[in-house]
């Protein structure tokens, strides 16, 4: 960044002044400038002036939008049920606690896949921030492989392919999807979980315990999830071609990737939320039900070795996995993994829960931070440099943090999507005060003051030449300041 000083200016829409900025290459305070949309101009403290200028308080830190990978927001959970949220009350979620653009899913069709996408993207208008998707694949006909370069060429880029449940593809499939992707200029994304070894591990826990929720673990071990990502990055070698790893677990599914980078694979991966704060005794609880999520959290050693991960660049991004369901949902199979539908909701929590372990706790610093909650989604979906980083001509998606500010989860107010909270009592130190989309401050103190419907589409080109670098993550080292 390395503002200098420059002469002062006041034609400026918003100013935020004397911030800690954590900006590209520099973490130094600054002021930052925005004109209409885009961030204008970074500065030494003092020398910019405009129309709405925020005074950082003493100790404050501004930091990129947060892009959060892997959401479901107003999901089909079953046929004729959708989760609790919509567009527009999940996406005030995201920007109360600090995230300016997600990216969710559009979900399979038996149908035409582009015609899908359209009708996600229509029922994505009401929301308050940015957004994008990444298209489910989950049949293969000659029609749907003629859609994935159209789909593509409309900057749906990213895609998501099941290795399991009754979506799946089989390895041929898997073959030729990644073929076309490929081909298209496109990334092919995995749920990766081996469908054989979750079977024979499901019976296994079946043959000799009742389906327990301390037992659903086990019946969802590792081995799966290298065993998946072993496959596909194999493929990926073959073809020549990029590959990504949704919400990986632990250090039986890093082991892979690691092997995977090594031979000179292109390959990103995300953890999530719950995997980096939580560990398996959550299954002992009396509230374990809460925590049926696929893959299952693993032990505290695994949570160890995925932030080594991030350290080391071998995880690219934190998403949460976000899907609201309710009690209705949840309940009926509370004793009973093998009824109960997987996933949590987080949209909320992912931000504030990372800036605590990343930040507070000392655990990737706010380098680091930044790098896993924006810039490295960014760089490996297409959307950089015009999200993820603070810089001349990026977007304004800008957030005001006071790393002070204690809280016990949950830190805002409810009434926007699911009915229990799977982080509740957590506590830690650090909250957004401001923030800001493309120029718009859309929530102070916990409270959003945007506009439902301002939220845009942000298509993806993906560019692997800028993928973050990565280096090994066994022995990554002590954990960094800043």
């Amino acid at each position: 960044m390395s503002v200098g000083r420059c002469p002062v200016r006041d034609d400026f829409d918003l100013v935020v002044s004397g911030a800690l900025v954590v900006g590209e290459h520099d973490i130094e305070v600054a002021d930052v400038g925005v004109t209409g949309e885009r961030i204008a101009a970074l500065a030494a403290p003092g020398t910019l002036r405009g129309t709405r200028i925020v005074e950082a308080s003493p100790g404050a830190v501004l930091v990129p939008g947060g892009i959060d990978t892997h959401t479901h927001i107003a999901w089909p959970i079953a046929e004729g049920v959708r989760s609790l949220d919509d567009f527009a009350s999940a996406t005030r979620a995201a920007a109360v606690s600090g995230t300016t653009t997600v990216i969710d899913f559009v979900p399979a069709s038996g149908g035409s896949l582009l015609a899908a996408a359209r009708e996600r993207m229509a029922e994505a208008a009401s929301s308050l921030i940015d957004y994008t998707f990444h298209p489910v694949i989950a049949r293969i006909t000659p029609d749907r492989l003629r859609e994935i370069p159209a789909l593509v060429d409309e900057g749906l880029a990213s895609f998501k392919i099941y290795t399991t449940y009754d979506d799946r593809l089989d390895d041929g499939e898997i073959r030729a999807v990644m073929t076309t992707v490929a081909e298209a200029g496109g990334l092919a994304g995995f749920h990766a979980e081996n469908h054989a070894i979750l079977e024979h591990a499901r019976s296994a826990v079946l043959s000799d315990s009742a389906a327990a929720i301390d037992r659903f673990p086990r019946s969802r071990p590792g081995s799966a999830e290298s065993a998946a990502i072993g496959l596909v990055t194999h493929f990926a070698r073959e073809l020549g071609a990029p590959v990504y790893v949704y919400h990986v677990s632990g250090g039986e599914a890093l082991a892979a990737i690691e092997a995977a980078g090594e031979s000179g694979v292109l390959v990103q991966a995300e953890t999530c939320t719950h995997y980096l704060v939580l560990d398996d005794s959550v299954y002992r609880r009396p509230d374990g039900w809460k925590y049926v999520i696929t893959p299952p959290v693993r032990d505290a050693a695994a949570q160890d070795r995925l932030w080594d991960a991030l350290r080391a660049g071998v995880l690219g991004s934190v998403a949460s996995d976000h899907c609201a369901y309710g009690l209705e949902h949840k309940l009926p199979g509370a004793a009973d993994f093998t009824v109960l539908p997987p996933g949590a909701p987080g949209l909320d929590a992912r931000i504030p829960l990372l800036w605590d372990h990343a930040v507070t706790r000392g655990r990737l610093g706010l380098r680091g931070f930044v790098e896993v909650s924006a810039t490295g989604p960014a760089r490996t979906f297409g959307m950089y440099p015009r999200k993820g980083v603070i810089r001349v001509g990026a977007d304004a998606d800008l957030v005001l943090w006071n790393p002070a500010r204690e809280w016990t989860w949950p830190a805002f107010e409810a009434g926007w999507g699911s009915d229990y909270e799977p982080y509740e009592g957590m506590t830690g130190a650090g909250l957004p005060e401001l923030t800001i989309s493309r120029g718009r401050v859309v929530a102070r103190d916990g409270r959003f003051t945007g506009t439902e419907g301002a939220g845009r589409f942000v298509p993806q080109r993906i560019d692997v030449r800028q993928w973050p670098r990565r280096q090994a993550a066994r022995g990554a080292g002590r954990r960094p300041s800043v």
